[in-house]
C-alpha cells in the first residue's frame, strides 16, 4: 500500500514530521486511496475542515474491510485533522477509538507511538501536563526519529509548566543530541524556560527576541504566540512593564487571529 501518513509538528502549530505506524502491505482498495490521496492534497493547501471529512471517509472504509494498517494511517491522519482545527475532543475520541481498534488486532504500544504523540498535544493544549507527559513518555519508543525528539520536546514543555527541573534538564539533553534544525528550536525554547527558573531574565528575553524570529520564519504562529509570551514575562520580570505589556498584547492578537 501507498504511504498515506500525513507529517506532522505537533508543538509548533504547523504540520510537518513523519509518522509509520507498521510496514507496508500490498491492500489496497481504489475508494480508500481516494479519500486518502484527496485529503492530503486539500490539507497541503490549508483546506483542514474539507480534508477532515475526506479522512473520516477513509477511515469508515478502512474499518469495513477490518484493514488494520488503513485504520492506522485514516485515523492519524483525522486525528492530525482535528488537532489543528483545535477540535480537542474529537481528536481525543479518534485517538482512543483507534487505539482501541489496533489493540484488538495485536498492535502493541511500540506501533501506536505516533498515536501517543496526538494525544500528549492535545492534553498538553487541555493544560492536562501530567497526563501529558505520560503520553509524551510513551510515544519516545517511535521509530520514526522526527517523532521520538517531538516526544522529548513535549516532555520539557510539560515539565516547565510543572516546574519540574529534573525532567526539563533531561528533554534538554535529549534534544541536544539532535542537530535537527526543528529540535533546535525546540531546544531553545526549553533552554528559556530553564533559564527563566533560574532567575536568568536578560539571558531568558534574549533568547526569546531569537526564538521568535524564528518560529515567524517557519510559520510556526502558534509556537511563536508561546516565544512572544516568554519574552513578556522576562522583561515584566527585569521591571519593563510597557514592552511586557505589548508583547502580551501582540501574543493574545495572533491568539485570537488564529481562532477567526
Amino acid at each position: 500500500m501507498r504511504c498515506h501518513i500525513l507529517c506532522v509538528t505537533l508543538l509548533a502549530g504547523s504540520l510537518t514530521g513523519c509518522s509509520f505506524g507498521g510496514s507496508a502491505h500490498r491492500w489496497e482498495d481504489p475508494r480508500y486511496a481516494t479519500s486518502m490521496d484527496a485529503a492530503g492534497s486539500v490539507f497541503k493547501l490549508g483546506y483542514i475542515p474539507q480534508a477532515q471529512q475526506q479522512y473520516k471517509t477513509a477511515l469508515r472504509r478502512a474499518f469495513l474491510a477490518d484493514d488494520a494498517q488503513a485504520i492506522h494511517d485514516a485515523g492519524f491522519n483525522l486525528a492530525t485533522s482535528q488537532l489543528r482545527l483545535k477540535a480537542l475532543d474529537e481528536c481525543l475520541k479518534t485517538v482512543n477509538k483507534v487505539s482501541t481498534a489496533l489493540t484488538v488486532r495485536g498492535w502493541g504500544e511500540e506501533r501506536q507511538a505516533d498515536l501517543h504523540l496526538i494525544r500528549s498535544a492535545v492534553l498538553f493544549q487541555k493544560h492536562r501536563w501530567v497526563e501529558s507527559e505520560k503520553e509524551a513518555r510513551l510515544a519516545r519508543a517511535s521509530r520514526d526519529v522526527d517523532a521520538h525528539y517531538e516526544a522529548y520536546g513535549l516532555i520539557g514543555l510539560n515539565a516547565a509548566e510543572l516546574h519540574n527541573r529534573q525532567h526539563l534538564q533531561e528533554a534538554i539533553e535529549h534534544l541536544s543530541e539532535s542537530d535537527n534544525a526543528r529540535d533546535q528550536t525546540m531546544l531553545k525554547e526549553l533552554q528559556i524556560h530553564q533559564k527563566m527558573m533560574n532567575g536568568q531574565w536578560k539571558d531568558a528575553a534574549s533568547t526569546a527576541l531569537l526564538l521568535i524570529q524564528l518560529r515567524e520564519k517557519a510559520l510556526e504562529y502558534e509556537a511563536m504566540q508561546r516565544a512572544l509570551t516568554l519574552r513578556a514575562v522576562a522583561l515584566k520580570a527585569m521591571g519593563d512593564t510597557k514592552q511586557s505589556d505589548f508583547l502580551m498584547r501582540r501574543a493574545r492578537e495572533s491568539n485570537t487571529a488564529s481562532k477567526e
